[in-house]
């Protein structure tokens, strides 16, 4: 550990966070692949094809109160999976990380644990964020500082309120890095979601119209990818932060678990 890293001073790397992010994803891929696809693939499915019956019915199908019902009722679950989905991948990912073997039901059950709380998180950082974006600015800034609080809860398990400036406090002096970083993952899933367009767009053309391929598989597939990468990238993010702010190495990180 060199003293940059234990006096909190060091600059965050941004080559070795994406390099931990793909490695870890290459040692838990069935695993990671499985809870994505039953927590977000599936709702995503459902959700999809359920919107995809709408517009093929009309405006008069789809201005229904029984449609609107389902396709919010739809939009609620997907976004309640997904919330245990990230969590779960968090603490996956991190345990991974720190040399132990991931346990599928470990991790669940802690996505399980962290739900309400991670709900509320994100709720008041949605919010936050919201009114920052107003002005452009500090919704970025807000962003930024409080892209780990959803893994400070997971792993230190902080109060609601303490997580933001737990991650405020690890974010510090790598913001601008960190941005960077941002910018990358939204140009790589822009570039993703293009070129899975295209095939959307074929399959379309192919099928004379609505393809319940775009609904039950390239849509899905996004989402998932969109959950893998995200939550993994995240909690790659936090512990690279840990280790650089705190001087905190793998034994310390895993004994958390402990």
């Amino acid at each position: 550990m060199t003293a940059s890293t234990a006096t909190g001073n060091g600059a965050l790397d941004i080559g070795r966070v994406i390099q931990q992010l793909f490695q870890v994803l290459g040692r838990n891929f069935v695993s990671f692949a499985v809870l994505a696809v039953v927590l977000a693939g599936i709702p995503s499915a459902i959700f999809y094809s359920v919107q995809m019956s709408m517009v093929r019915g009309g405006p008069t199908a789809a201005a229904t109160s029984s449609s609107v019902l389902w396709m919010f009722l739809g939009a609620v679950v997907l976004g309640l999976t997904s919330l245990i989905l990230q969590a779960t991948i968090i603490h996956g990912t991190v345990s991974d990380l720190n040399g132990r073997r991931v346990s599928i039901a470990d991790s669940l059950r802690a996505g399980l644990y962290a739900f309400l709380p991670v709900l509320l998180i994100g709720i008041m950082m949605g919010l936050a964020i919201a009114l920052g974006l107003l002005l452009v600015v500090p919704g970025v800034m807000l962003a930024i500082a409080w892209c780990v609080a959803v893994p400070v809860y997971v792993v230190e398990r902080r109060g609601i309120l303490d997580v933001f400036g737990r991650s405020a406090e690890l974010t510090r002096g790598n913001r601008w890095r960190i941005f960077g970083l941002a910018v990358i993952y939204v140009v790589a899933v822009i570039i993703i979601q293009m070129v899975l367009g295209m095939v959307s767009g074929i399959a379309n053309v192919t099928a004379g119209g609505a393809s319940p391929v775009t609904s039950l598989f390239i849509l899905p597939l996004i989402q998932v990818a969109n959950a893998l990468v995200g939550a993994s990238g995240v909690a790659a993010l936090y512990v690279d932060l840990r280790q650089i702010k705190d001087g905190v190495g793998p034994e310390g990180l895993a004994a958390i678990f402990d």
